[in-house]
């Protein structure tokens, strides 16, 4: 898949390594609801997970983000973006 036009990293405001919250048997979408609330138009979230985190990523395209994911060397970095 393409990278998407607005995926500009430089806009990156906010990263998430979530593999240790995970690994501890934390869930991080409450998390990224929260601190995501507060972006202005082309900011954008990172969040590192160990999986393509589909529910979020569905839970978040619901709320109004745009997202893309990438994998990298067996992980997935997932971008959020109002």
């Amino acid at each position: 898949m393409e990278t998407p036009i607005w995926l500009n990293k430089a806009n990156i405001i906010t990263t998430l390594d979530a593999r240790p919250l995970l690994a501890s048997g934390i869930h991080p979408l409450e998390q990224v609801k929260s601190e995501t609330a507060a972006m202005a138009k082309g900011e954008i979230y990172e969040i590192i997970t160990p999986f393509q985190p589909m529910p979020m990523i569905e839970k978040m395209q619901d709320a109004g983000y745009k997202s893309f994911t990438e994998q990298h060397e067996g992980e997935f970095h997932t971008y959020f973006c109002i």
